[in-house]
């Protein structure tokens, strides 16, 4: 009993006190900011995740509208216009942000940055000097600082929306870049063009469709089919399914292409280079305002495309 009544009858000094005081005062305010220091993190991590989602928005209209003609809507690359951008082998591989797989592109070109700021960089300033020739074109200056019409915030969105493939990035049918060094192979020698065949490159070029399809060397219109190896193309598709199920009544190359110009509603491919082929942008009047001749020869051209 005497111990209980000790605790009971218990007069602490003064000092004593104020120093536990001290310490409740501490502990309350310690225990204060770790919460609130907790819920500063989970808003500032939400704020961050909100920022990035906006960037990615923004930045998908400035790659649509700047970078799709070349490396694709799917960021698959063109032949003979731009490589892969959403690939493997260019962005690595993340798994949330954890990096599993470094970008093969960085390692062969020895970049010593990581791939956010080669991403800017070359959107920015370009590639002034040919690399390849496997592309057609050298890459331009879209910064304003260079001459482009991009401003920095626009550049750094367009390389926030390209990182995010790097989560599910592409592994097939895509165009990557050849390796340093195998860049310059020599060129097969060209099939010099039949005279029939030159008059219907200019028939090509004089009614206005390179306006919307690429032909490597010649046009680089980005709204319809990319037709650099129509002709190949042509061989085949008048005998694939889809075909067979539309409108179309070609029952060889030749017949296929010459429908493709003057029906081009009777079968419309799916892929463009910024997305779905769309319908109805082709006119359907070349059957009449190309003359006969003219429409002979660009028949005979583009079955040369290989």
């Amino acid at each position: 009993m005497s111990i209980i009544k000790k605790i009971v009858t218990f007069k602490p000094s003064f000092n004593l006190r104020v120093i536990v005081g001290l310490i409740s005062v501490v502990g309350f305010l310690a225990a204060c900011a770790i919460t609130g220091f907790s819920d500063l993190t989970k808003a500032l991590g939400e704020q961050d995740a909100k920022y990035t989602a906006r960037a990615i928005e923004a930045g998908a209209k400035v790659y649509f509208d700047q970078c799709a003609r070349c490396h694709g809507a799917d960021g698959k690359g063109i032949e003979g216009q731009g490589p892969a951008l959403s690939s493997v082998t260019f962005l690595g591989k993340k798994e949330g942000k954890i990096e599993v797989q470094k970008s093969q592109r960085l390692l062969d070109i020895q970049w010593v940055g990581n791939l956010d700021g080669y991403i800017r960089a070359v959107t920015a300033s370009g590639i002034p000097l040919k690399s390849s020739n496997q592309w057609e074109v050298t890459h331009p200056a879209f910064g304003q600082a260079y001459g482009g019409n991009l401003r920095d915030d626009q550049i750094n969105d367009v390389s926030t929306f390209i990182l995010n493939w790097s989560q599910a990035p592409a592994t097939a049918g895509i165009i990557d870049s050849p390796k340093p060094g195998a860049a310059f192979t020599p060129k097969a020698t060209a099939v010099p063009l039949t005279p029939e065949q030159e008059a219907g490159k200019t028939a090509f070029l004089k009614n206005g469709c390179n306006a919307c399809h690429a032909i490597k060397g010649v046009a680089q219109g980005n709204i319809g089919p990319n037709l650099s190896t129509f002709g190949t193309t042509a061989a085949t598709r008048f005998t694939e399914a889809d075909y067979k199920t539309s409108q179309g009544k070609a029952a060889t190359a030749d017949e296929y292409i010459h429908e493709s110009i003057i029906n081009p509603q009777a079968f419309v491919v799916a892929k463009c280079p910024q997305g779905a082929c769309p319908s109805g942008v082709m006119p359907p009047t070349f059957g009449k305002t190309i003359a006969e001749g003219d429409l002979k020869n660009l028949v005979s051209y583009l079955a040369s495309l290989k």
